[in-house]
């Protein structure tokens, strides 16, 4: 079934960066096919990403009350068909500002547990690695990753769940040569992911 709503969930310290720049693509290309798209940047909103008492799962208490900005964050979800993670890749990990949105928003009782509304929904992880492709899989990264994510989905109950890795983002381990081209190529790359999704 076509997607008809998107929510980005992206993060990058940098509004001019070229993960932003990876959003505002995968955002155009949602927007000619009449998909709907809302995007969260967590830099700009100010979120923190340190887990807290009041965010702290109790397994005892699924109805718990977490924070209000938990709820409110958590309820932007509910009427989008479709979540889009687009952020780098530092230190083969999430980033801190990510990974804390993960721990806070998917928290016990909203994104998993009794009660969860995230099933039936797609996912798709976008992530930006700075080095090449060869390293990354020789290194044992890529499958770290992928187990990691696709995981992540299979907990919340999402069987729609696609990941895309765009590499050489810096060329710190492989010449990029004409630069232009090579971005030209990452955009494509991103734009392509909606069509998984039409």
């Amino acid at each position: 079934m076509k997607s008809e709503n998107m929510y980005i969930i992206w993060s990058h310290p940098r509004a001019d960066s070229l993960t932003a720049k990876i959003v505002e693509e995968i955002q155009g290309e949602a927007t000619r096919n009449d998909i709907s798209v809302t995007t969260l940047d967590l830099y700009r909103r100010g979120f923190n990403p340190a887990l807290e008492q009041d965010d702290e799962p109790d397994w005892q208490n699924p109805q718990k009350q977490y924070s209000s900005e938990v709820h409110q964050l958590f309820g932007e979800l509910q009427d989008k068909d479709t979540l889009v993670f687009v952020f780098p890749l530092w230190w083969y990990s999430f980033p801190a500002m990510l990974k804390g949105y993960l721990d806070r928003v998917w928290n016990h009782g909203l994104a998993y547990g009794k009660g969860s509304t995230l099933a039936g929904k797609k996912i798709r992880w976008v992530a930006l690695i700075g080095g090449s492709e060869d390293k990354f899989i020789e290194y044992g990264w890529c499958k770290n990753m992928t187990d990691f994510l696709n995981g992540a989905a299979s907990y919340l109950g999402i069987e729609d769940n696609g990941i895309t890795f765009l590499y050489n983002t810096i060329g710190v381990e492989q010449d990029i040569g004409d630069n232009q081209s090579h971005y030209e190529s990452l955009f494509e790359k991103s734009r392509r992911i909606v069509d998984t999704l039409l």
